[in-house]
C-alpha cells in the first residue's frame, strides 16, 4: 500500500537510518538525493560503470509495508544466488509480500532489487549490518 505523503512509518524511518550509516562511511562521492515520493536516489558523482549516468540506486520508501533497495551493478558481476544466500532471502520476482531479492537482467547493467518487509526491517539495525556491507561493495563496484 502506498504511503500517505508526509507520513511517519517504519519504512522510512528506516530509509533514513540506512542514508545515515552510508553517511558515516564517509562515502565523499555518493549524494543522496530526495526523489519524492519515491525515496532516494543515490549518484555518483564521479559516474558508474553499471550504465551511461551517475545514478547507481535508490532507496525506496513509498510503501508502508517494505522498503526496497535497489542497486545497478555491471553485468554479470553479481550472482543472485549469492546474493539470496548470503541475506538468508528467497529469489522472488516483484514484491511477493514478503523480503526476499531479484535480479533484473536489463540490456546495459543488472537491477538488484532487495525487498525488506516490516517483521524483517523491525530486527535490522542498518549501522552494523550486512545490508550496508552489500551496498558499499556494489558501490565499490558500480561507481568510479
Amino acid at each position: 500500500m502506498p504511503v500517505t505523503e508526509n507520513k511517519e512509518t517504519l519504512v522510512r524511518t528506516k530509509a533514513r537510518e540506512l542514508c545515515s550509516a552510508m553517511e558515516l562511511r564517509g562515502w565523499a562521492s555518493t549524494k543522496f538525493v530526495p526523489t519524492p515520493p519515491y525515496g532516494f536516489t543515490l549518484m555518483s558523482m564521479t559516474g558508474c560503470r553499471a550504465w551511461f549516468g551517475k545514478r547507481w540506486g535508490m532507496i525506496c520508501d513509498d510503501m508502508d509495508d517494505h522498503l526496497k533497495l535497489i542497486l545497478d551493478v555491471p553485468n554479470g558481476k553479481i550472482s543472485i544466488e549469492d546474493i539470496s544466500e548470503r541475506f538468508d532471502l528467497p529469489i522472488v520476482e516483484g514484491d511477493q509480500g514478503k523480503s526476499g531479492v531479484e535480479l533484473i537482467d536489463n540490456r546495459d547493467r543488472d537491477t538488484i532489487v532487495l525487498y525488506l518487509h516490516t517483521d524483517q526491517l523491525k530486527e535490522i539495525s542498518f549501522r552494523d549490518s550486512e545490508v550496508l556491507e552489500f551496498v558499499g561493495e556494489v558501490r565499490r563496484i558500480s561507481c568510479l
